[in-house]
């Protein structure tokens, strides 16, 4: 964590976006280490917390994507290289590929929030044929949540605990025991206020579709041409 935050403190943005760029292609190092490592620079007026989750969910994306080409051009190939081996043993990518084959588009989005086996997901879409679009589409869902929330809680930490070696010790707690219950807890509260946000569109849509556009009773014109209401007729 120290030597992570020295980095980050020297090259800030570029740092962010480099660590995390190889940490999609599998560096190990734990994504969420940058992340709340992000959040502390931030915390301790080091960068700035929106150029800071720019920077974290663009090089999220860029290795995430780059994966994600390599298992499209390469297939198994690419997940029997050596290095693929090392990273993920074949009772894993077994694993794997019977998650992405049974939850596909949801496997994607989710595999954001589990270490482990974001890498072998993502080689598996682009091997099994996932559009572009949609694999950046769901893997930029998954790092919007990801990325900012690590990041204020890294940013919460420095800024209400007065010592920096607590506020390391808190992050180092976060990353150790409680990243992915955070991240579960943040899906959760984002899929309501969409799922929220849908039924109340759904609701006025409705209303809408009974009341007519105006919201008013149906109309029809008369010999001169004004519209009068059922109403006015009777």
């Amino acid at each position: 964590m120290d030597a992570l935050l020295d980095i980050l403190g020297r090259y800030k943005y570029a740092a962010m976006f480099g660590i995390l760029f190889l940490c999609g292609l599998g560096l190990p190092i734990p994504e969420e280490v940058t992340l709340l490592g992000s959040g502390l620079a931030v915390g301790w007026k080091q960068a700035d917390f929106w150029l800071a989750s720019l920077a974290c969910v663009l090089g999220i994306l860029a290795g995430d994507g780059l994966i994600f080409l390599l298992g499209r051009t390469y297939g198994r190939r690419f997940l029997g290289t050596p290095l693929m081996r090392w990273i993920l043993t074949e009772k894993r990518q077994a694993k794997i590929h019977g998650l992405f084959a049974k939850h596909g588009a949801k496997a994607v989005f989710f595999a954001r929030f589990f270490a482990g086996v974001r890498i072998g997901v993502y080689a598996y879409a682009g091997q099994h044929g996932m559009s572009l679009v949609r694999f950046l589409f769901l893997d930029l869902l998954g790092a919007l949540i990801s990325g900012p929330t690590s990041i204020f809680i890294g940013k919460f930490a420095a800024e209400k605990l007065a010592e920096p070696e607590e506020a390391k010790a808190f992050a180092r707690k976060v990353i150790h025991e409680g990243h992915t219950v955070i991240y579960i807890v943040a899906v959760v509260l984002v899929l309501s206020i969409v799922i929220h946000w849908a039924w109340q569109r759904r609701g006025r849509r409705r209303d809408k579709d009974d009341h007519g556009p105006t919201g008013g009773a149906p109309g029809i014109q008369d010999e001169a041409g004004m519209v009068v209401t059922v109403q006015d007729r009777e």
